[in-house]
């Protein structure tokens, strides 16, 4: 057994298992009406299953986490609609992104259909980190991401 030393323990928070999402889990971007917008930088991509909520259910979706400018974390849900997905796919973590609701398209009977606007450039010093397709392929896998049990910000939970 290897004996500890202090450097190993001395960045101890930057070595933190939490993952951004579960940082964001109760922030989730809500779009309302036209123009409202989330931005930030790509930390986190996952696999959200389909969920049963009481009387709700929610469909599958791809996440994705955003730390904004202000420094805090927001997750955003796209609809796993290929067409869809493929905005994202080849962003990177790190790189800046910006989603807008750019319409409400009317649906008779049912609430209108929100159109997403996707911006953001692929950074050549984030080449290297990995994609948004390939953290949510790899959780996908897995089974998914669900809303965690604790919050993983509670020190008493543990």
């Amino acid at each position: 057994m290897e004996k500890a030393t202090n450097t190993d323990f001395d960045n101890y928070k930057e070595q933190s298992l939490t993952k951004p999402r579960d940082l964001a889990w109760d922030n989730w971007a809500k779009f309302v009406k036209v123009g409202d917008k989330v931005q930030g930088y790509i930390r986190d991509a996952f696999y959200r299953a389909e969920e049963q909520k009481g009387m709700v259910t929610y469909k599958e979706q791809r996440g994705i986490t955003l730390e904004q400018p202000d420094g805090k974390f927001v997750n955003v849900g796209i609809k796993r609609l290929s067409f869809i997905l493929n905005k994202t796919d080849d962003m990177h973590v790190g790189d800046p992104l910006t989603i807008e609701l750019i319409e409400l398209k009317p649906n008779e009977g049912a609430d209108p259909t929100k159109i997403l606007g996707f911006f953001g450039t692929s950074r050549v010093e984030n080449a290297s980190n990995p994609t948004v397709k390939e953290l949510d392929d790899k959780d996908q896998a897995i089974g998914g991401t669900v809303a965690p049990e604790v919050d993983p910000t509670d020190e008493e939970a543990f």
